[in-house]
């Protein structure tokens, strides 16, 4: 069902610092895919470490939105794992049939459609799943995918 693993996010408080980490530390690559979401209240980068693909994400106030209060509650570190699927109304039918609880289904962006599944089904991972376009491959860093 999950084309391939697309990233792994970590929640973080001070980008900064956890990007000098990413970079100057440990020799992760910046990678274009970076932003903001006033809508959810965070901004992210991502980086090449590795020959995978990792993402920072920091709320813009602390616990508050999804991050905030996620590192409110849990303090930093693992956040989510993003795979790709092929079809996102398939990949959410799919999930729903086997029992697991589908979190935030979101197509209101052309470019990013997505949906978590709940860490209760999941053994305390959040995972998000998205459906793979052109944009998503292009912004992953992986030059097998183009």
């Amino acid at each position: 069902m999950l084309k391939r693993l697309d990233h792994v996010s970590i929640g973080v408080l001070d980008m900064e610092k956890a990007t000098n980490l990413f970079t100057e530390i440990l020799g992760g690559e910046p990678l274009p895919d970076k932003g903001a979401s006033p809508s959810e209240g965070f901004d992210w980068v991502t980086f090449k470490l590795g020959g995978k693909k990792v993402e920072l994400v920091t709320p813009h106030v602390h616990g508050d939105g999804g991050v905030g209060k996620y590192l409110e509650k849990y303090g930093e570190g693992f956040h989510h794992l993003s795979c790709a699927v092929d079809n996102l109304l398939e990949a959410r039918d799919y999930f729903e049939q086997k029992g697991i609880r589908v979190l935030g289904f979101d197509t209101s962006s052309e470019s990013f459609k997505h949906f978590y599944l709940h860490p209760k089904d999941t053994f305390g991972a959040l995972i998000q799943v998205f459906e793979e376009s052109e944009e998503t491959i292009a912004d992953s860093g992986d030059a097998s995918l183009t």
